[in-house]
């Protein structure tokens, strides 16, 4: 069976949008996806790249090309008022959670800041969404270094944004790089390198 690894941070837009269709994309094409939390903001200091709202023209671009793509997949989306925010403990706590209610969650993060707009970088309301045991995680020294690491091996194997999805070597950069995914996944004959 495929594996596709999805690199994301729940700060990133485009990451929102490509969770609420990953899992469609990896079960019709009988593979399976691995959700990997890593920090966008250290791939962006690590690569030299940027954040599109940082630049006038980009961000003006990226307000509408967002709601453009929500309304395609027909899924809620409201730009939150605190943006961005940091994601730090939110992705140590993601981290540190068993795989499947590593993807539980993050969804339930997604739905909390992209949709209903709660500042997730305030410790009280991250706390009221993934519990106080939940939150205790992101404190423990083994999972800071995890999510370094996670995040360093997506660089090292070409990430410079999110979200990333990889099948083995081969990456896909980007929510528009769903279909494309699939069609690899379920095709992979038709890919010459």
């Amino acid at each position: 069976m495929q594996v596709v690894e999805f690199f994301y941070d729940i700060v990133s837009p485009y990451s929102y949008l490509a969770s609420t269709r990953i899992d469609q994309v990896v079960v019709e094409a009988d593979a399976k996806v691995q959700w990997r939390p890593f920090l966008i903001g250290g791939v962006f200091k690590a690569t030299g790249n940027q954040p599109p709202a940082s630049l006038p023209a980009k961000r003006k671009y990226m307000l509408r090309d967002l709601k453009l793509w929500a309304s395609y997949y027909k899924v809620p989306f409201n730009f939150p008022v605190h943006f961005p925010v940091n994601t730090l403990l939110a992705m140590r706590i993601l981290t540190a959670l068993p795989e499947a209610e590593c993807t539980t969650m993050s969804h339930k993060l997604f739905q909390a800041y992209w949709v209903n707009g709660l500042d997730i970088s305030n410790a009280d309301i991250l706390e009221s969404i993934v519990g106080p045991e939940n939150l205790a995680l992101a404190s423990q020294d083994q999972v800071k270094e995890q999510l370094k690491q996670t995040t360093e091996n997506a660089v090292q194997r070409g990430a410079f944004g999110a979200p990333t999805m990889f099948v083995n070597d081969t990456m896909f950069f980007g929510n528009d790089r769903l279909s494309l995914l699939g069609h690899y996944l379920q095709h992979p004959e038709d890919f010459n390198g």
